[in-house]
């Protein structure tokens, strides 16, 4: 299988390009468990040579955990790692790790849109998980130069996911479909308005991923793009996205959206949210778990959620879906 991005970390000189980064994404949701979670390594942008952790999970019972941190004790050439977080890759394409040993903050997921999530009494969290997929890779770097907050490289592959969390004396197994990216490449928040990236899995085998953008400078689409998967085929596909959530207060607004491809059309609605958790973006391209104040008007929310989905009014699914709810952007120097 060819690999459109290197997949271990980048080695030797950075490039000398504004803004560069390098970034590892997994997102997941376990319907049996009700646990759901997205990972985020990226490079720091004010030393290259350390990774900024940000490990967000959703419990069942409406508390999430947020933790942020910087560092690189777990950093190894086969995969990244910050102070607590680390990913290998054990073997390109197909197979990778995913661990996390250390003290989080766990609190009602509601609480993470009133400000950024604070220090406070921790709990111990672990976790060791395994990715596995035979399924096509996506490779968007054809949107990469359309604007600025999405990587010229980027990558993202569907698989399975299996291990387990244990937080405190409480231990979750997890077995689902989930989906996981890696990006290489300048990145800006500044123009970003508002995005839709929605992963979901279905009964019948059917799955699909999908990207949409808008820009903060002129209210444009600037790019749409999705795909339909039958097993570990891949079928690019044209997403009608007739409504982007404009504001927090309806984020849990059902959804509906078509995606064509070859074999038809699909219509896929979401049929209830189960989980919950918010973050903050700023530019050029730092991010926080929780929801920074602001005194000039309200914060864009970069949203989190786990969900229940239907497929053509009848296949039951599940997946992630993640949005950024139009706000002020806070610049960073």
């Amino acid at each position: 299988m060819q690999v459109p991005v290197k997949e271990t970390p980048w080695e030797g000189a950075y490039p000398d390009i504004p803004n560069w980064s390098e970034n590892f994404c997994l997102a997941g949701f376990d319907p049996k468990c009700g646990v759901g979670f997205w990972f985020h390594l990226g490079r720091y942008r004010r030393d290259l040579d350390m990774w900024r952790e940000l490990v967000v999970v959703r419990f069942p019972d409406g508390t999430a955990v947020g933790h942020r941190a910087i560092g690189n004790a777990r950093a190894a050439k086969d995969g990244p790692g910050g102070p607590c977080y680390a990913i290998r890759v054990l073997e390109s394409g197909r197979k990778l790790s995913y661990s996390f040993s250390g003290g989080v903050l766990r609190q009602k997921s509601e609480d993470m849109l009133k400000s950024l999530v604070p220090q406070g009494l921790t709990t111990p969290m672990t976790f060791e998980l395994v990715f596995e997929s035979d399924s096509e890779i996506w490779d968007l770097h054809k949107v990469g130069t359309l604007q600025d907050f999405l990587p010229s490289g980027h990558i993202e592959q569907p698989g399975r996911l299996t291990g387990s969390f244990k937080i405190g004396n409480e231990t979750y197994p997890f077995d689902a479909l989930v989906n996981r990216d890696h990006s290489l490449g300048p990145r800006d928040n500044k123009d970003l308005k508002n995005h839709q990236w929605h992963q979901g899995y279905f009964e019948n085998g059917i799955a699909f991923m999908l990207f949409d953008a808008q820009t903060r400078s002129d209210g444009k689409t600037v790019f749409s793009e999705a795909v339909v998967y039958e097993g570990d085929k891949m079928y690019e596909a044209e997403l009608d996205f007739p409504w982007r959530c404009d504001a927090q207060a309806n984020d849990k607004k059902p959804v509906g959206f078509s995606l064509t491809y070859e074999k038809g059309t699909l219509q896929i609605e979401t049929d209830g949210f189960k989980g919950d958790s918010y973050l903050s973006l700023a530019s050029p391209n730092d991010m926080y778990t929780g929801v920074y104040p602001s005194k000039d008007g309200v914060t864009m929310v970069l949203a989190e959620q786990s969900v229940a989905l239907r497929l053509n009014g009848s296949v039951k699914g599940y997946g992630v879906f993640e949005r950024t709810i139009p706000g002020i952007i806070r610049a960073e120097p």
